[in-house]
């Protein structure tokens, strides 16, 4: 469920760089003559999560809002394409994507 959808990946990748940024500066207490230069690069790391976030909460506010019609909740889509965050199902704005209905016989 983590990696369902485009908010979402992009999210958990700038949760993956501030872990990033915590181990490199980490690894300036195994060599202290370098601390200061792993702990700028680990810094460096923590705010470029925090640029990602900013810029993902500015697009989540402009993403269109639908109800996905697997699991009948809401979801958010960024682009004409992209996975219901619940259920991973696709979904698609263009109608040319659009699921047959099913038969009814």
């Amino acid at each position: 469920m983590l990696l369902s959808g485009k908010l979402n990946k992009i999210r958990t990748f700038a949760l993956l760089l501030i872990f990033v940024g915590i181990g490199v500066m980490y690894i300036g207490f195994a060599f202290p003559k370098l601390m200061a230069l792993f702990f700028i690069l680990g810094i460096l790391f923590v705010l470029a999560s925090v640029g990602i976030y900013f810029w993902i909460g500015i697009l989540s506010t402009q993403a269109a809002q639908v109800v996905c019609p697997v699991c009948d909740r809401h979801t958010k889509m960024l682009g004409k394409r992209d996975q219901c965050m619940h259920c991973k199902a696709v979904l698609s704005m263009d109608p040319k994507d659009a699921l047959a209905p099913a038969d009814k016989s």
